[in-house]
């Protein structure tokens, strides 16, 4: 199973880089019947370079972790893509609790450099420097089987579902760290309370538990 979700994501990985190196080259080359601009100076061109290579598309691959002690959970993974307009996540998990809530949120610290430890922690989320922020990605009931995956993109300033802070600010700047969160067993005799728990920070809790899980993080 291991083996099949690094394929997966791997796989996923290559489609997404070929189809920013098919917009860049489209993007840069002229089209038919078009004249060129007049070259410019050595030292604009070499500007301008730096910044396309600043902003091109940028994936990685990061195992997920138990919450509590750090240790890397089997059969887990994920993968962040990071482009000018936003983030997209993909994140698949198991060793989670059939009929429970669990939802992936992400957890943005804007200005890493702030942060008192490489990678952030918790205790950095208060700190203003570090421009923080809490959103929601995604929730889910598990199944008998205890595993689950999340999809989510997050665009640059969209602070929908954001339990605090300001969102993405920059995309290439941001630590990111996908985390899941169990909201305890499905309340489902309560549709207005189990929306609660699949899209809410502290939804379902009380009557149950609300507690981090695991967390998988991309520095960048």
């Amino acid at each position: 199973m291991k083996q099949t979700i690094v394929s997966r994501l791997t796989l996923f990985a290559v489609c997404v880089a070929l189809a920013a190196l098919m917009t860049t080259t489209l993007a840069a080359g002229p089209r038919a019947g078009e004249t060129s601009k007049p070259a410019a100076r050595d030292d604009e061109n070499a500007s301008s370079a730096e910044r396309r290579n600043n902003r091109k598309p940028r994936i990685s691959v990061a195992p997920v972790l138990n919450f509590s002690d750090r240790s890397v959970l089997p059969a887990a993974g994920s993968l962040l893509a990071r482009n000018p307009d936003g983030v997209f996540m993909n994140l698949h998990t198991s060793g989670l609790a059939a009929g429970t809530v669990v939802t992936a949120w992400w957890v943005i610290f804007n200005n890493p450099r702030e942060c008192a430890t490489s990678p952030c922690s918790v205790a950095d989320l208060p700190n203003p420097a570090v421009q923080s922020s809490l959103v929601n990605a995604a929730g889910r009931i598990i199944g008998a089987d205890g595993a689950a995956s999340y999809g989510d993109f997050l665009a640059v300033g969209d602070t929908t579902g954001a339990f605090t802070g300001p969102g993405l600010l920059d995309p290439f700047k941001a630590e990111i760290h996908l985390v899941t969160r169990t909201h305890g067993a499905a309340l489902l005799d309560d549709p207005a309370a189990l929306a609660q728990q699949l899209s809410t920070f502290n939804g379902g809790c009380p009557p149950n538990m609300c507690a981090n899980l695991q967390t998988s993080i991309h520095q960048p």
